[in-house]
């Protein structure tokens, strides 16, 4: 069993990293890791101070982004919308699982299986609304949004890809890891033709162009769907920055939309 502190709202609180002996009373940010496969992964869950189980939560899955990769297991919350939520959590009335990626080459997709397999823990153990789990992602996590969105589009109620691409750009190999999708945005436009996706990019992204954006909106739309992208005029590539504290965001992530078919 491994101890972790971490900071929820200001106060320490310890968290366990074996899931079954944590209590459920648990707020804040808790670090913890998962085995799948041959790897242990790490995950920061954050449990809303106003969690109950006698309803059901909405359920957010934030992919991050290269520069948070790595084993710590908490640098994932630095960024993007882990941490908009810190800043201000009364927006953010959700579950929100981030994974992290063990190393900054591989692609989100290749770590599939795991991300899977958190949510499904999570489900175990919190009480989650099975039409209001949404996905979301930066850069590489952008790109993770637009791939693992499109292999499971009956999982998701909305999407918000913030700066990603289609086609996989790195792909490390490994023990037990799949290999990175190398298809365009006609191959992930089809399955994603009914989710809801609201896009996000900087027009001056000089690591990943607008252009990628523009693309997956314009193939989601030729295959019968409709995408609200939105490109910041003078952003470079940190557009998550303003994405994550749009006004109508979590409005956007947290509608419940999955039993719309």
């Amino acid at each position: 069993m491994i101890a972790r502190t971490l900071l929820a709202g200001g106060t320490a609180v310890l968290a366990l990293g074996c899931a079954a002996a944590r209590p459920a009373a648990e707020r804040g940010f808790l670090l913890r890791d998962l085995r799948v496969g041959e790897r242990t992964y790490l995950y920061a869950l954050y449990v809303p101070r106003g969690y109950s189980a006698d309803r059901a939560w909405p359920l957010v899955v934030f992919l991050h982004g290269r520069g948070e990769s790595g084993t710590d297991g908490s640098k994932q919350i630095a960024q993007g919308l882990p941490a908009a939520l810190q800043w201000d959590a009364a927006r953010w009335p959700a579950l929100v699982l981030a994974p992290q990626k063990p190393d900054e080459d591989s692609e989100w997709e290749q770590h599939e299986a795991a991300v899977m397999a958190m949510i499904a823990q999570v489900r175990r153990e919190l009480r989650v609304d099975p039409d209001r789990v949404a996905l979301t992602g930066l850069s590489q996590g952008g790109h993770g949004t637009w791939v693992l969105g499109a292999r499971h589009p009956d999982l998701w109620s909305a999407l918000v890809p913030v700066c990603g691409y289609a086609g996989a750009r790195r792909g490390a190999a490994g023990p037990g890891l799949a290999p990175p999708f190398e298809g365009g945005p006609e191959e992930l436009a089809a399955p994603l033709a009914d989710v809801p996706v609201w896009a996000f990019h900087g027009e001056d992204d000089d690591i990943g162009p607008a252009t990628e954006t523009r693309a997956m909106a314009a193939a989601i739309t030729a295959a019968g769907g409709s995408v609200k992208a939105t490109v910041y005029p003078g952003v470079n590539h940190g557009s998550w920055d303003r994405a994550y504290r749009e006004e109508g965001l979590p409005a956007f992530l947290l509608a419940p939309r999955r039993g719309r078919r």
